[in-house]
């Protein structure tokens, strides 16, 4: 196995994987619990370390002052940014405006940039890697957004070394899921692909060429404040309207009470890829009065109409850059459906009707990114064809 792994890393919004081609084969490397995809949530105390991951989810749901959510939307960003105002309006923790006008998060007398949280999340990949491997994991590579800034990709390096990480290689997420589809490996081919990487946070569309062993981007686009946690959002808002039209409750008028449907929102929505209604209870969720319980069953034929503007969105984009390729839809080899977003039906309905083909999954959308990033590692220090 060597006396070493080198890691393929997607930093993602909402969760974040790790990936290692390891003895001639790609293994994911798996959280605490046996999940591939660890949530890309830090929770901060006062004292001692930060807690990364499904800890720091359970700790979101009693001290959401002190969790940080979706860091990826404003690395390298300055607080100016619209993207600053979304992220603070999305987390609980107090902010202030630092050098340069680097966003600052407070937690008590303890202030973090979000380098430092980022660093926190790759750590906590890095030490998962060394664990599952019983070797030394110092090097890796790095995705990122197609339309991430050269500010973002500094801060995304300056993170990664902060978590003890040289950076070999950055990749464009797109890029990095069609190597993890293996179409880069057909000798002599040629070519013409688009990759639909709808994630949790942010969206990527990229018309790729293949040449040989080679990928080149041919058009790219993208939207960096769209994902899957939108999806969340949108639904807990219907289920906010719906306590208020039941009983006066507004949910979101308290920070651990709406966390609490952010969380249930969220798994209600995966379950809702695979059936056409789901119960979402929530215990205990009201006190002072005589409904303590949230017991509602959402629909899914009901929730796509308000989940359908966050499709058009993407599609809107993945139009805009087709129209940029030169391409015609039909002169596409492959549509690649890449991201955990892209498990919800409406999503892969609404991309076949515009392009009028399929979208083509690989086994698992979701860690994608990282096995195409950890193939590339591998063929950086030639462990891999």
């Amino acid at each position: 196995m060597g006396r070493e792994v080198v890691l393929g890393i997607d930093f993602g919004t909402s969760f974040s994987t790790a990936a290692a081609w390891v003895g001639g084969k790609m293994y994911v490397v798996p959280d605490e619990r046996g999940e591939p995809c660890v949530p890309s949530l830090v929770y901060v105390p006062e004292r001692g370390e930060p807690q990364v991951g499904y800890a720091a989810r359970v700790k979101s749901l009693t001290e959401p002052q002190s969790v940080v959510r979706g860091i990826k939307r404003i690395l390298g960003k300055t607080a100016d940014d619209p993207a600053f105002r979304i992220f603070e309006a999305q987390n609980s923790m107090p902010t202030k405006v630092g050098p340069n006008k680097t966003p600052i998060l407070q937690f008590g007398a303890r202030e973090l940039t979000p380098v430092q949280v980022t660093a926190a999340i790759l750590e906590h990949l890095k030490t998962l890697s060394e664990n599952r491997f019983r070797l030394p994991a110092k090097k890796a590579v790095l995705s990122h957004p197609t339309a991430a800034s050269k500010d973002t990709v500094r801060a995304l390096k300056q993170a990664a070394r902060m978590a003890g990480l040289t950076v070999l290689h950055t990749v464009a997420e797109p890029v990095a899921g069609a190597m993890a589809y293996g179409v880069d490996q057909a000798v002599g081919a040629n070519r013409k692909l688009l990759v639909y990487d709808f994630g949790g946070g942010t969206f990527d569309v990229t018309v790729l060429v293949q040449e040989g062993t080679s990928l080149r981007p041919l058009a790219t686009g993208g939207d960096g404040m769209l994902g899957g946690d939108d999806f969340d959002d949108v639904l807990a808002q219907q289920v906010n309207k719906e306590v208020w039209r039941r009983h006066h409750v507004q949910l979101d008028k308290d920070v651990v009470r709406w966390q609490r449907v952010l969380y249930q929102s969220e798994l209600v929505k995966r379950a809702l890829s695979g059936a056409p209604h789901v119960p979402l209870r929530i215990r205990d969720l009201f006190t002072g009065g005589p409904v303590q319980d949230l017991d509602l069953t959402v629909i899914r034929e009901r929730m796509e109409p308000n989940w359908l503007p966050l499709v058009d969105r993407s599609v809107k984009v993945t139009v805009e850059t087709m129209v940029q390729s030169g391409l015609r839809p039909d002169r596409l080899d492959y549509v690649v459906m890449i991201g955990g977003t892209t498990y919800i039906p409406l999503v892969q309905d609404t991309l076949t009707r515009v392009l009028e083909r399929p979208g083509m999954h690989i086994d698992d959308p979701q860690t994608a990114v990282a096995a195409g990033a950890a193939v590339m590692a591998a063929r950086v220090l030639q462990l891999a064809a």
